[in-house]
């Protein structure tokens, strides 16, 4: 416990004024955490052997996305045709094939995307952004003590045994009330209210969804956390994983792509 503590307070401490600052410092810290993210993704447990050229590239890709300007198309396309590419250089089945370059393709856009919407996002707006955390944050914790206090009901026992209906449904409820009081006050007053209470109830529940899709794929590994950067909380993606499908549900909500 005293390690969590620690670490979750160290991590406050140094990327809290990156968010409040912005700028150059912001997107020095996206890139950073996107490469620590799509490394978890590369170090998951597999049977393939994939040349190291291979990961050099995911890297390289995952820094296009992350600093990619407004011809995003152009940047995907890259992101799809050289792992393909790297494929036929391989010509080896057993180390690199077809099947793994689809599936690093699609971590190396959920991730290069995800970051480079961070950026947008901040950039747009210092509270918008804390709102869309705030989602993820309150709803988290809510779960969390609904669960503890009256959950009965396990939402998903094969992929998070601790979570209950429950949980789930205070969370909802509370997250989304307090995320969008956040809202109406700090950003938008003239907003419909019954309309931001409806995004904000689908973005935390999308939240919900992300927490359990990335334990599924923990589960699916045999692993506990995608890594041990923070001691007693796991890597980026354990951290990060409500808010990543928060942030592909804003990015489809509000067209910024």
């Amino acid at each position: 416990m005293k390690k969590r503590v620690i670490s979750a307070i160290v991590a406050l401490i140094i990327f809290v004024p990156l968010v409040i600052i912005g700028g150059i410092w912001f997107k020095i810290a996206a890139c950073v955490l996107a490469v620590l993210g799509i490394k978890e993704f590369l170090d998951l447990p597999s049977n393939e052997k994939r040349p190291k050229y291979v990961d050099v590239i995911i890297y390289a890709l995952t820094l296009l996305l992350v600093f990619m300007d407004d011809k995003r198309e152009y940047y995907y396309l890259l992101t799809f045709l050289i792992p393909f590419l790297a494929v036929i250089y391989c010509n080896d089945n057993k180390k690199y094939n077809a099947d793994d370059a689809f599936r690093l393709i699609g971590n190396t856009i959920l991730v290069g995307t995800v970051f480079h919407a961070f950026i947008i996002i901040r950039e747009k707006s210092l509270m918008l952004f804390i709102y869309l955390f705030l989602i993820t944050m309150l709803t988290d914790t809510y779960a969390h003590l609904g669960g503890s206090l009256v959950g009965k009901h396990k939402l998903a026992p094969k992929i998070s045994p601790n979570k209950t209906w429950e949980g789930a449904i205070i969370g909802g409820i509370f997250g989304t009330l307090c995320a969008a009081t956040f809202y109406y006050i700090a950003i938008d007053s003239n907003v419909s209210v019954l309309l931001l209470l409806i995004v904000t109830l689908f973005l935390s529940t999308l939240g919900q969804l992300g927490d359990l899709f990335f334990s599924a794929v923990k589960r699916n590994h045999n692993i506990k956390d995608f890594s041990n950067i923070m001691p007693g909380h796991g890597g980026v993606l354990d951290r990060l994983d409500s808010i990543i499908f928060v942030v592909i549900g804003y990015i489809l909500l509000s067209g910024i792509f």
